[in-house]
């Protein structure tokens, strides 16, 4: 398959890339390249290998879930920089004439 500048403009638009004219002369050749040996692969016959679904050994790789007891208030307000009471105290996002 072959590229031309203009689908290389198109994808550096795409991917909001602000390239310069060496850059996707570069370019260019090398996406055409990766396109063929993508082309090369498609011409793999793989009509006798079985499908998977994962490559790896791996089942499970997360954690099981586990019950813990919660910080509590005091604990989790502890190293705030302000609190009142048991709340955390922010500053305003947005200013209102309420603020004032």
């Amino acid at each position: 398959m072959t590229l031309s500048r203009g689908d290389v403009d198109h994808v550096a638009t795409l991917a909001r890339l602000g390239l310069s004219d060496t850059e996707k002369d570069r370019l260019l050749g090398e996406l055409e390249a990766i396109l063929g040996h993508i082309a090369r692969l498609q011409n793999v016959d793989t009509s006798t290998l079985a499908e998977t679904a994962q490559v790896g050994d791996l089942v499970n790789v997360m954690r099981g879930d586990e019950t813990v007891e919660p910080i509590g208030a005091a604990a989790a307000l502890r190293n705030a920089p302000a609190s009142d009471g048991s709340y955390f105290v922010v500053g305003a996002i947005q200013g209102t004439d309420l603020d004032a």
